[in-house]
């Protein structure tokens, strides 16, 4: 099930939409079982009707001195209101690098990942995690560019703001303020090892 139906027969909670597109920038230093691995970071600038989105995420695991898995994934968005009209990703997994982008023609969103080109509804969004409204749409991974599957969740985060718990094919929950802020994720490593965001000042 694509996550957008799920989220869409739950009541209430939504936050206004484009509720944290204004210029700025959110900083997370990146936890795994404890200890830092790494940095995702996300710009934004413009306003609600230009917004540029640029994500960046640099991840490193070491073991015994040497380094055993390195990410590094940077991500573009273009947005025009609420529509999607940009994304271009690059994805450095290992030294193997993934490349997708996608772009808005007519009422449909055309994306090329590396099964090829597909077409997308107009209204899809990636999962970016910065703004909690994406929810409410079609969700792809920018990696792939493939419609998300699974299940998900919303509900009240502790302490005010709203979190959704995502469950199939990624597994998180991502939590947001009162204002539509990204504040904090868990999710798995590939191992299963627990990952934490931790906003930083």
């Amino acid at each position: 099930m694509i996550l957008r139906r799920a989220l869409l027969s739950l009541p209430g909670l939504l936050l206004p939409a484009g509720a944290f597109a204004a210029p700025g920038a959110v900083r997370f230093r990146v936890l795994r079982d404890g200890k830092e691995i790494g940095t995702h970071q996300v710009r934004l600038s413009g306003n609600t009707q230009r917004l540029l989105v640029q994500s960046d995420i640099a991840l490193q695991v070491k073991l015994a001195g040497f380094t055993v898995f390195r990410l590094h994934h940077e991500i573009e968005e273009e947005w025009q209101g609420e529509r999607l009209q940009r994304l271009t990703s690059r994805h450095d997994r290992n030294g193997t690098v993934t490349e997708a982008r996608a772009m808005t023609e007519g009422n449909a969103l055309l994306a090329q990942g590396p099964d090829g080109m597909r077409r997308l509804p107009a209204n899809a969004a990636p999962l970016t995690w910065w703004n909690s409204t994406n929810f409410t749409r079609p969700i792809f991974r920018p990696i792939t560019c493939k419609l998300l599957a699974g299940t998900a969740s919303r509900s009240a985060a502790p302490g005010g703001g709203v979190q959704f718990s995502l469950n199939g094919e990624v597994e998180a929950v991502a939590r947001y303020d009162a204002e539509g802020r990204w504040v904090a994720l868990t999710t798995k490593g590939d191992d299963g090892s627990a990952v934490i965001y931790e906003p930083m000042g």
